[in-house]
């Protein structure tokens, strides 16, 4: 099964004041997107406002959703943190709850440089062996991948690599080619439509 395909729906993270997930809104939320037949749930994403929650935390969220839909629906799970050696332990307890892919961003505090980029992505692809999605998301790192990354990529092997920002429905079309384009040849690429559903 390839987990970097089709559909994937990201919902929040449903949580007290206190930070406490809420688990039994976590599994309503998974068991509703499985019925809807999504290929794939995007757990702990920007939605899921993952930088917020602890490690602990996340591990209830992935364990609730894991529980809920096993290997019906394949889970990518955000994995970003701000420091290398603690996106490697959240992808190791991700794949040892049942994820099926990790989501990485370029989370940072202060800019980072593309070699620091580069070497965080190496890093935890080298030290783990969950699938990564490498996360395109300017809007909320302020660090654009660099396009001449994607042709033999090391990083890449195994990695989807979604663009986000809003897009007009007539714009779809195009950026989906482009990223086609850009993207070396077997390697997925998805754009995010966060916001953009046409109204009615």
């Amino acid at each position: 099964m390839n987990v970097f395909n089709g559909l994937s729906a990201f919902p929040i993270t449903p949580a007290d004041e206190t930070g406490r997930v809420d688990i039994a809104a976590i599994r309503r939320l998974a068991r509703r997107l499985t019925d809807a037949g999504v290929d794939s749930i995007g757990l702990l994403g920007s939605t899921g406002s993952y930088p917020y929650l602890s490690r602990g935390e996340r591990r209830r969220a992935i364990d609730a959703a894991v529980e809920e839909v096993g290997n019906t629906t394949p889970l990518i799970v955000g994995i970003g943190a701000l420091r290398t050696d603690e996106v490697v332990a959240l992808a190791k307890d991700a794949k040892a709850i049942g994820a099926s892919a990790g989501l990485l961003s370029a989370m940072s505090y202060l800019p980072l440089s593309q070699d620091e980029v580069y070497e965080h992505f190496a890093q935890v692809a080298a030290q783990t062996d969950l699938p990564i999605c490498i996360y395109d998301n300017p809007g909320t790192t302020h660090f654009r991948f660099p396009q001449s990354w994607w042709p033999g990529c090391r990083v890449c092997r195994g990695s989807w690599r979604p663009r986000i920002r809003p897009l007009r429905p007539r714009e779809l079309h195009h950026i989906l080619r482009l990223n086609v384009l850009r993207c070396p040849r077997g390697f997925p690429s998805g754009t995010a439509m966060i916001g953009a559903a046409p109204r009615h």
